[in-house]
């Protein structure tokens, strides 16, 4: 039993009674907790072991509500649900009605956005503050951010427009030197630098050396001052990235002892204007498997403890893409770019053999587009990886950049439909009717391993924009059509295409003469889906993706556009959110398994 996990769930406010000592166990109680649940649920591993620290701190310290913490990496809000009411339902992790992965305002006050994409909180925060501060309030708001965070053009927006309002936000930076993939470019370079540096052990050219290569302040660092020593004092003391915008900024320190963040934070908590805590972390800490692979254990499935190893090795959709991608790497000279989901992705491979052509650029999805666009003006070949979720923040980057311009990017979607475990945020189910809007884009959305690898293979000649969308789950070897010479179609898309196809399976068993036809292209309505059209007067269409503007709307507009007159069942999400669940239990809910479908087509069929 946690005895002080368990004292604190009974009232939050027992945290602030406990000794320094006291704040040691309950720090070992929750890394306990949050190991042995993920173990059995799956979660976010690795990056919740190492904020621990943190987190408490900040509990100890403020007074939540009114007091506020907003976590920009929303995946690492475990400890904070512990301290706040949730250690008893904290089982439930990921679990359909079970406690989210991520903060989620349905849950608790204390939870303040329902977030799942970094870069958000300093621009949250400040609009917060900024109301606070407009009704005289003293309530304190602090954001939590990653060093990842920092590779996301939100976050810089919010770090210069802070700067120049002077706006009390305090910003705790934990720096773990990881965010999902390793952290690239120039800032995270910086700060591995600054924590590293030895200012006392190198010579006078080491350090011009170090000071020049800071990204865009290195030159004006090297101006200020008559001699090396001052010039090093501005660059480690205070911290003059962070300075220059106008913000305070405050070590680094060790964010994984307890004390001496206690100490610290009473100094700063209550300083007037904005101010930056740089501590630096330990991801997976406490827990040795994740503290030598937090690649690994970032987000995983159910493990086995003693071993780290998972319980089940399943091969994702992704890492057939993967493949295909490394294969046709060693005769196509082409480039992969991704944004810190190299190994989410199944491009780990492709990245190994083939470095000089495969780009992480960090949590930057808006620049990966743009950065593809690039590429591909110059001549090269370049499909970009990216989940759906995160898909949504480059809409203007698609319209504008790739295909006013025609370029032949090919973006691979991964995560397409319903995703197990981490909620509304990351359900990929809005990229068709977003995508479908877009002029001179392709959209597939393959139904089999054979279908995927077929329209893969094409791309390599494509020369204009395309999207190939496809699940986390590993798709079917194959899916075949069905014949019966009836008057009514179901045409299964993508992921869906296996489900329809079993309940048109046991339809027809049932004396319902139902063909189905597998379809993998969304946009533009392709031949095979215009002669199903032309020769069926009843036609289904059954997506993993919202109705809202998605493959059954394409299929109305086309037949309204040619005035031909079709009755059309749509089976797919409704608009609504989705919550946190398994996907089988979602599509249960949903009514998107062979049970539900079933249920639809016959009363489409008997009532129409």
């Amino acid at each position: 039993m946690k005895n002080l996990l368990e004292k604190i769930n009974q009232s939050p406010d027992n945290l602030k009674k406990l000794t320094r000592i006291e704040l040691e166990q309950l720090a070992n109680e929750i890394r306990e907790t949050i190991i042995d649940v993920v173990s059995r649920n799956g979660g976010h591993l690795a990056s919740n072991l190492g904020i621990v620290e943190i987190t408490i701190a900040l509990h100890y310290l403020l007074n939540i509500p009114p007091d506020k913490i907003i976590f920009d990496v929303g995946h690492q809000v475990y400890t904070h649900k512990l301290l706040t009411g949730r250690y008893r339902t904290f089982n439930t992790l990921r679990q359909y009605r079970g406690i989210s992965g991520f903060p989620n305002t349905q849950e608790s006050e204390t939870d303040l956005f329902t977030t799942g994409h970094a870069g958000t909180a300093i621009s949250a925060g400040m609009g917060i503050q900024t109301a606070e501060q407009m009704e005289k309030s003293s309530a304190k708001t602090v954001v939590v951010i990653g060093d990842g965070s920092l590779t996301n053009g939100v976050t810089f927006e919010g770090l210069n427009n802070l700067g120049a309002s002077k706006k009390n936000l305090l910003i705790v930076l934990n720096d773990n030197n990881f965010s999902i993939s390793k952290t690239r470019g120039a800032l995270s370079y910086y700060l591995t630098k600054l924590i590293t540096l030895p200012v006392l052990t190198k010579s006078r050219e080491e350090i011009k050396e170090i000071i020049e290569k800071i990204p865009g302040l290195g030159e004006q660092i090297l101006k200020v001052g008559k001699d090396i020593e001052q010039k090093t004092r501005y660059l480690v003391i205070p911290g003059v990235f962070f300075e220059k915008l106008g913000i305070q900024y405050f070590g680094p320190i060790d964010g994984n002892d307890i004390h001496r963040l206690i100490d610290v934070l009473k100094n700063i908590i209550d300083k007037e204007g904005p101010i930056i805590l740089h501590t630096i972390t330990r991801k997976g800490k406490g827990y040795k498997p994740a503290e030598e692979n937090p690649e690994k254990f970032h987000g995983i499935g159910p493990f086995n403890i003693d071993t780290g190893r998972p319980l089940t090795e399943s091969k994702s959709t992704g890492f057939f893409v993967g493949k295909i991608l490394e294969q046709a790497g060693e005769k196509n000279d082409f480039c992969v770019v991704t944004s810190a989901m190299e190994y989410g992705l199944g491009f780990d491979d492709f990245a190994r053999k083939f470095p000089k052509r495969f780009f992480d650029v960090g949590i930057a999805e808006s620049h990966s587009l743009i950065f593809a666009a690039g590429i591909a003006k110059a001549g090269k070949k370049t499909f970009v990886g990216i989940y759906s979720t995160f898909l949504q923040r480059t809409y203007d980057q698609i319209f504008h950049d790739i295909c006013l311009q025609k370029l032949p990017v090919i973006i691979l979607v991964d995560r397409a439909g319903i995703v197990s475990g981490d909620g509304p945020t990351h359900q990929g189910i809005y990229d068709i009717s977003f995508l479908r809007s877009i002029p001179e884009i392709t959209i597939f959305s393959p139904y089999s391993l054979e279908n995927l690898e077929e329209i893969m293979k094409a791309a390599f000649n494509w020369q204009k924009p395309a999207v190939i969308r496809y699940p986390r789950e590993l798709l079917p070897e194959t899916v075949q059509e069905i014949k019966q010479n009836g008057k009514i179609v179901c045409m299964g898309l993508g992921s869906m295409a296996s489900t329809a196809r079993q309940a048109c399976i046991f339809l027809n068993q049932q004396g319902f003469a139902i063909d189905f036809l597998p379809v993998s292209q969304v946009k533009p309505v392709d031949d095979k889906i215009k002669q199903a059209i032309g020769n069926y007067e009843k036609l289904i269409t059954c997506e993993e993706a919202v109705l809202s503007g998605g493959f059954g709307t394409s299929i109305l507009e086309f037949c309204s556009e040619k005035n031909i007159p079709r009755k059309i069942l749509r089976i797919g999400i409704p608009d609504a959110f989705i919550e946190t669940g398994s996907r089988e239990k979602l599509l249960e809910v949903l009514e998107l398994d062979a049970e539900g479908i079933i249920k639809k087509i016959k009363w489409f069929y008997e009532n129409t």
